[in-house]
This record gives C-alpha cells, structure tokens and sequence, in this order.
C-alpha cells in the first residue's frame, strides 16, 4: 500500500487471502518490536483487512497467516511527523498543471518523488530544510569539521560534559578550540556536537528547481513512454557533488546557493 502519515489510521489487506481462516496478522515495527495486541482481522477472502494506528516514523513489516502458516507479507512505510518536503504539494501540482484536487493516488506518488528531491537539490544547495543535526567525534585536536554548513552551534560536549571554549566558523563549518584570545584542544573522549542547519525561509529560486526537478522526474517515470532518456548534447544534463544527475536548468535555478564541494 502507499506510504502513511504518522498518526493516521492505517488499513491494510490481504488481496490473496484463502478461503478458510482465521486470519491473523503479525505487525513488526520499525524498531524491531511486535505490535501487542494484534490488529483485529476482520473479512473473507478478499476483503480480509486490519486497521491500526502506527506510532512511530519507518517501515512496518506485515506478516499474514491462515490457521497458523506463514501465507503472505507486505510493508507498510510511514512518513516521519517532517517529511523534509522544500515545496508544498500544491505547487508540485501547479508545475504539472493538475488540479488542486488530482486523483489522490497520483497526489500520494508525487508526495514520494517530492520528498526523494530533497536530499538532491540539497546536494547542490547544502541544508535548506531547517533541522537540528547532531556530529560525533573524538576529542583531542584543536579543530572539527562539521559535514554540513551549520547556521548556529547549539552545544558541545565531551564524554557527556559541557565544553564551553570554543569559536565556530559557520562559513567554513569549522570549530576551533580554545577562545578568540588563545586556540587550544578539545577534551579528550567522545565529542558531540549539536548545531542547526537550513533556514526557515526557502529560497524562490530554490523552490522552483525543486519543482522543476519533480516535473522532469515525473514526465520521464509516469508520463513518459519509456521514461527520460539521457541527450545526446553532453551539456544536457549535469551532476551534482554525490553524482546525481540533474537538468541543467535544476543547477542554474540552484547556482545562486550552491556550495562548495565536501559539505552537504
């Protein structure tokens, strides 16, 4: 079944069930826990069905059986209370010029390739979802990069205690020992550092790549007879740090924040 919002109520079936029963159905969680109780199954056949309410973001392994045998499996994928989208739904819908109130299975693919373009465009752009990250090192130098640009270092700890002298670069991503006056070493032991990234405002021009992205993945995968096949013309299409490949039109509309190579 397609993917559900955390919360909601999920209702699965099993399309291939036997005649005879009784039914039941095993719920694994994501974090490897069964679901106790079970679902309650109810239906014949076809219709064989159970409702519950997921409580956590992931994927759910659905295990069904007829008087006591193993018979059929499926998943279930749940979105995490943020899905990260950059742009809401209804301007993916307006860049593909369907209606507001388009099929709700097409609605529900597209919130899928909506959220699989985030993780690309910031691939180019660095963090623009604001979320708060956190990086484990080991203490003892004098300095740390961070994998991403951060826009504010909440907190730093070693082995679990507050360190207090410390300078960030927040262009460069990298954290100095010591003070402005004097540099000098982490504390030995784990090192954890807590640090913001993205903006609570998304760029105009970063939107509309997001949405161009998902238009030219969309008409290539579902509108396409065949999918996009890659031009000829080798600046077609470009690649972004990681390698994905991408329009160049996606790289333009991105270029006024794009960064450097090495921090995503």
């Amino acid at each position: 079944m397609a993917s559900l919002d955390l919360g909601a109520l999920a209702t699965v079936r099993w399309p291939t069930a036997p005649d005879t029963g009784p039914y039941v159905l095993a719920v694994k969680r994501p974090d490897g826990t069964t679901l106790d109780p079970a679902p309650v199954v109810t239906g014949y056949k076809e219709s064989v069905q159970a409702e519950f309410v997921p409580s956590m973001p992931g994927r759910y392994l659905l295990s069904w059986t007829a008087n006591g045998a193993g018979a059929y499996t499926d998943v279930l994928d749940v979105w995490p209370a943020d899905p990260q989208f950059l742009i809401p739904l209804d301007e993916v819908l307006a860049g593909l010029r369907l209606p507001s109130n388009a099929d709700p299975a097409k609605a529900q693919d597209l919130r899928l390739y909506l959220a699989a373009a985030t993780p690309v465009i910031e691939d180019i752009t660095g963090p623009m979802v604001a979320a708060t990250k956190t990086f484990t090192s080991w203490g003892g130098g004098s300095t740390v990069i961070l994998p991403h640009l951060p826009n504010q270092i909440l907190g730093i700890t070693a082995d679990g205690a507050p360190v207090l002298d410390y300078v960030p670069d927040l262009a460069s991503g990298l954290i100095y020992a010591g003070t402005r006056a004097a540099v000098g070493n982490f504390p030995g032991g784990e090192l954890v550092i807590t640090y913001r990234v993205g903006s609570f405002e998304i760029p105009a021009n970063v939107k509309l790549a997001a949405r161009e992205l998902v238009r030219f993945w969309w008409q290539g995968g579902m509108q396409g007879a065949g999918g996009n096949i890659r031009s000829q013309q080798p600046d077609s299409d470009v690649f972004t740090p990681s390698g994905y490949a991408v329009p160049r039109r996606v790289m333009e509309l991105c270029a006024p924040h794009q960064q450097m190579g090495g921090f995503a």
